[in-house]
């Protein structure tokens, strides 16, 4: 039988499987034969897998397969071998993967034992494509050096998740069973002896925790060269996995950092509930193992004194010269990097896509989105790096959207990616700077600091991007990033629940934790410069008796925060919106805009609010210009492609202005200001009746004067009114909504008498309401309307 099998597997070379041509043998085994094939639709190649007769003849375990195929497909993690398809023909059932050339990782360990920041880099790819799997609910339940791949560019992949690998449980002297996920017989052992958990050779249920036994079984034979619980008989291997410790790493000689030993026996605890919970937490640990361990390293045992002092002595010796040689003086980084050659020279832009919580906390999402933001803030500091804003990067939180497909959406060359996870006092930070073409790692470092020291370390994690990126810091630069500044870790925690709220539009929540932070640590200026900004934007809202108290302690929150901190950004623009929009006074709101932007260059908030500011002015080019770099920087975002559409409407310009409503249409056709500005864009070209329409698809109380004002103008008087009514809240009316719908009835003298009382009032949106095209467009040549603007120092259009 075994001498014609060869003959029997080369029978499909040349056939055709679905649209996959068979091109030749690659390897065969218990759980199936694998050929070298050609996607005839697609031009590509491909590996395919056959599976092995005895199960492709069960109909619910090839039912099984496929339902596993498809849960493996979902995960297109860079770490785990992509399966693209599955099918059946003429009684054979086969899975088409993605084509590796290299080689498994049985076949690159040496009986010595692999260096240890190999044996790091490695394990730490196969923790990321684990802790991808487990997100999806798929244990791989047998890990092993046969089923990770080194391929020639090198890339680290897992195969086998469980597909097609079903077999009877072990019997005799049989190393492998593997047992199908769903339905597994309590009591049945299932995995590779040498490498199962020891829940796993009780027959017991495994989970995610059994995979990272797994891999600390092959953490140690990297290291050591040695299976960790091998023995003569499976019997013996099984009896110590359940009681024996494994031989420590040191025993052969190896030299390696302490944490590296301790992270190893971590994963080798007995008990589950001791090792690593999570595979995302393993990943992080054995990144956060750096090579700067001079001291101290784990000892050598059971080794000749004098051969271990060689030994030392040599490593040492070939160290100092690879430095010597590099011109390096002093050693960490040289190791960060991925490979030799890395160039980031090009790099001119770059996302910082968002910090994955690793903690294992759900409660603590919020910690890993203010650090997000926080390291955005930062970076955008450094005029010569572009950044991409928080808003765009957010709507890739949680998503499978691969890397390069990002990247084109948002223009970069490159990505920040990481993760957070934080103790009662401490935070841990993990960062890579990744280039999306084939999610190459161009560098990586780990950082743990006291929560108190969070500000003080996105200044840290820019400047150490800034010098990857080879691009110099300007002193004034150098000098922001630089803080050691300590937070109360109380006042931290607000502070981050209080971005987290108020990007996803909780104002009054984010307020409350503003206060909170300042409360706790008055001298934080971050806290009270977003206070700052998000009460000028609720106070827009807000009838005068309410918005008087409000502006008092807007003022307060800026002046405290300038004083001690002139050179915030966010506070500048703060400071500039609120001199235009409730003290009127344009020279000094422009000299603080345009210092929020020199502060940020970055920061596609200060260029927009620069751009909107000079759009109100009539300095038409300028403002769209400052318009546009905002949306270079927040491409996604809804808030500043509405505000280019307004810059473009204002200029005329409404074939832009439309495209640009139709994208963010697109992007979340729910959003309520979509509708109506397009309801202003249609009435400006005399689309009526959409511009109608799209009034009617909301009739809510939002911006009411837009609909109200149209719904006049094309003859819906009820309509108007029906608005007009929203206008209202208790006693008082909003002057300038007022003003809008009268003025679309063509009841002139109505609207200029709102109009007047809106300037009495200094009505903080009456900038936006005389420049609204549309809106007004029946009192604009009036000498009222130029009179109304010249009293308040506004050009005349």
């Amino acid at each position: 039988m075994c001498a014609e099998e060869p003959r029997t597997m080369r029978e499909l070379i040349g056939r055709t499987l679905g649209h996959y041509r068979v091109v030749d043998l690659i390897g065969a085994g218990g759980m199936g034969v694998v050929y070298r094939a050609h996607d005839e639709r697609l031009d590509r190649d491909v590996a395919v897998k056959v599976l092995p007769e005895e199960v492709a003849q069960s109909g619910d375990r090839v039912a099984r397969f496929e339902t596993e195929a498809k849960a493996v497909a979902k995960m297109a993690h860079p770490n785990i071998l992509e399966i693209w398809d599955f099918g059946h023909e003429e009684g054979l059932t086969y899975a088409v993967t993605e084509l590796l050339e290299g080689e498994d990782l049985r076949r690159r360990i040496p009986s010595t034992g692999m260096g240890w920041q190999k044996v790091s880099e490695i394990g730490a790819a196969v923790a990321d494509g684990l802790a991808a799997a487990h997100s999806k609910g798929i244990i791989h339940r047998d890990l092993k050096p046969e089923n990770i791949f080194l391929t020639t560019d090198g890339r680290v992949k897992i195969l086998d998740f469980g597909l097609a690998q079903i077999k009877e449980p072990v019997q005799g002297e049989a190393d492998t069973a593997t047992l199908t996920p769903a339905g597994t017989v309590p009591g049945t052992v299932m995995g590779t002896v040498g490498y199962m958990s020891p829940e796993q050779v009780r027959g017991q249920p495994a989970d995610g925790r059994s995979d990272i036994f797994a891999l600390g079984c092959v953490l140690h034979e990297m290291l050591t060269g040695t299976i960790a619980f091998a023995r003569e008989s499976t019997a013996d291997t099984q009896a110590a996995i359940l009681k024996e410790e494994p031989a420590p790493l040191t025993s052969s000689g190896v030299i390696l950092p302490a944490e590296f030993d301790r992270t190893v026996n971590r994963c080798l605890e007995k008990s589950p509930e001791a090792r690593f919970q999570s595979a995302s937490d393993l990943a992080f640990a054995l990144r956060s193992i750096t090579t700067d361990h001079a001291v101290p390293m784990a000892t050598p045992t059971a080794v000749e004194p004098h051969r271990v002092k060689a030994k030392i002595r040599w490593v040492a010796f070939v160290a100092v010269l690879l430095l010597a040689l590099a011109g390096i003086l002093v050693g960490p980084k040289i190791f960060n990097r991925t490979g030799p050659g890395t160039e980031v020279a090009s790099i001119r832009s770059l996302a910082v896509l968002p910090l994955e919580n690793i903690s294992g906390n759900p409660e603590q999402e919020f910690f890993a989105d203010g650090m997000t933001e926080a390291l955005i803030t930062e970076l955008g500091k450094i005029s010569a790096i572009g950044v991409i804003g928080r808003r765009s990067v957010m709507r890739y939180k949680g998503s499978d959207t691969p890397l390069e497909q990002i990247a084109a959406a948002l223009n970069v060359d490159a990505f920040v990616v990481g993760s957070t996870m934080t103790s009662a006092d401490r935070v841990r930070v993990a960062i890579q700077l990744t280039e999306p073409r084939g999610n190459r790692v161009l560098w990586s470092e780990n950082y743990e600091r006291e929560i108190s020291d969070a500000v003080a370390l996105q200044g840290e994690i820019a400047r150490a991007i800034a010098n990857e990126f080879q691009v110099g810091l300007t002193s004034d630069e150098e000098d922001r990033l630089t803080t050691t500044k300590q937070i109360d870790p109380e006042a931290q925690e607000e502070f981050f629940r209080g971005l987290h709220v108020q990007s996803r539009f909780r104002h009054a929540e984010s307020i409350a934790h503003f206060r909170r932070a300042i409360e706790v640590d008055p001298s934080f200026v971050e806290a009270r410069a977003r206070l700052a900004n998000v009460l000028i934007f609720l106070s827009q809202f807000m009838p005068p008796d309410k918005r008087a108290p409000v502006k008092v302690e807007i003022r307060s929150a800026l002046d405290s925060a300038l004083a001690l901190n002139p050179d915030l950004s966010e506070a500048q623009r703060a400071l500039g919106k609120f001199r235009y929009t409730f003290e009127w006074d344009w020279p000094e709101a422009e000299a603080s805009l345009r210092r929020a932007v020199a502060l940020s260059p970055n920061s596609a908030d200060a260029h927009m609010s620069l751009g909107i500011f000079l759009i109100y002015m009539l300095r038409l080019e300028e403002g769209i210009e400052n318009c546009e770099s905002a949306h270079r920087l927040e491409p996604a975002s809804l808030e500043t492609n509405i505000w280019l559409a307004f810059a473009y409407a204002v200029a005329d310009r409404w074939d832009d202005s439309i495209a640009r409503i139709e994208f963010i249409r697109d992007l979340d056709p729910e959003w309520q200001p979509i509708h109506h500005c397009l309801s202003v864009a249609y009435a400006a070209t005399d689309r009526w009746d959409n511009a109608v329409a799209s009034c009617d698809r909301y009739p809510g109380p939002k911006d009411v004067e837009y609909c109200g004002s149209i719904y006049g103008q094309a003859g819906f008087r009820d309509k108007a009114v029906q608005r007009f009514e929203m206008c209202k809240s208790g006693s008082y009316i909003d002057p300038l909504c007022a003003a809008g719908i009268h003025s679309g009835l063509g009841e002139i003298d109505e609207a200029f008498d709102w109009l007047e009382a809106a300037y009495e009032e200094r009505a903080p949106m009456m900038l936006a309401a005389l420049r609204m095209p549309v809106i007004m467009d029946n009192l604009h040549g009036d000498p009222r309307f130029e009179d109304i603007l010249r009293r308040m120092n506004l050009p005349v259009d």
